[in-house]
């Protein structure tokens, strides 16, 4: 079986809840992804949010070569600068490399990271680092389960950013994701459930504590596919936020989103968002 990444561990069961949400006060979203060619990939993501007329987004190219991997470079709104180099195999087989420089003229802040991946038949482990920090997980397969675990830890306060477990399996069309963070204080369980081809169900729970209190939500999302070019999403959790999304594929390349969160405990505190969202893919 393929071994995910760690941070793929209950993936499917996350998009249900978060794919195809695109929201604010008043937020509009504009992707666009173009394949120049096969070697070539530009896409931009611009957010305009209307309540302070705020432009945030960011803007990339990756370039692709036979031989000598893979070049990225990234653009955000705020200034800061990316170049990138990846490669998927090395002399050591079943073995990759990454790496990234950042640099914002504006304040000066310069972010290196330099990371490697290893996969093997039922092995996937990652390790990357920054100047401060160093994060690194390994995720394996034991007859149909999945486990994994990262760490992270700061270099420059001496202390762990990460310590995260994951449990993963699947049974029949029903998927779970157990999961707990920065142990032993926040523990999580996420199920998917595929009732039939065009219908997803998932229920995500998260019980957190904090000093001698615990706190705990839970959430219940669907997705159905009305049809080849209509989706409709909902979900709703215990702090009684409603979130509904309906996507509809104006043709074969542009997907336009409208999505809203409702606060039902006080519809009328002002407390509601709506979001607009047009992706482009050429």
């Amino acid at each position: 079986m393929s071994v995910p990444s760690f941070t793929d561990l209950g993936k499917n069961a996350r998009d249900v809840f978060r794919t195809g949400y695109h929201y604010g006060k008043s937020l509009i979203k504009l992707g666009i992804k173009s394949k120049a060619s096969e070697k070539l990939t530009m896409s931009s993501d611009l957010r305009l949010n209307c309540d302070t007329s705020k432009l945030t987004g960011v803007a990339d190219a990756e370039y692709k070569t036979d031989d000598y991997g893979s070049f990225l470079q990234k653009w955000t709104t705020d200034g800061m600068i990316t170049l990138g180099y990846g490669v998927r195999q090395t002399i050591i087989t079943d073995v990759g490399l990454k790496s990234e420089i950042s640099y914002n003229p504006a304040t000066a802040a310069k972010i290196m990271k330099v990371g490697a991946n290893v996969t093997k038949q039922a092995i996937n482990a990652n390790d990357g680092n920054s100047n401060v920090d160093i994060l690194g997980s390994v995720v394996t397969a034991v007859k149909g389960l999945l486990i994994g675990y990262q760490g992270g830890y700061n270099t420059e306060t001496s202390k762990m950013t990460k310590n995260d477990l994951g449990l993963a399996f699947s049974y029949q069309d029903v998927g779970f994701h157990f999961r707990c963070t920065s142990i032993p204080y926040e523990y999580g369980l996420s199920l998917l459930y595929k009732v039939n081809p065009d219908w997803d169900a998932a229920i995500n729970g998260i019980l957190a504590r904090n000093g001698g209190v615990q706190q705990w939500t839970l959430g219940v999302a669907a997705k159905c596919n009305i049809d080849e070019g209509s989706t409709f999403r909902c979900k709703f959790n215990t702090d009684l936020q409603l979130g509904l999304s309906l996507q509809q594929k104006l043709d074969e390349n542009v997907m336009l989103t409208l999505s809203f969160n409702i606060d039902c405990a006080n519809v009328t505190r002002g407390g509601n968002k709506v979001g607009l969202a047009l992706d482009i893919e050429a």
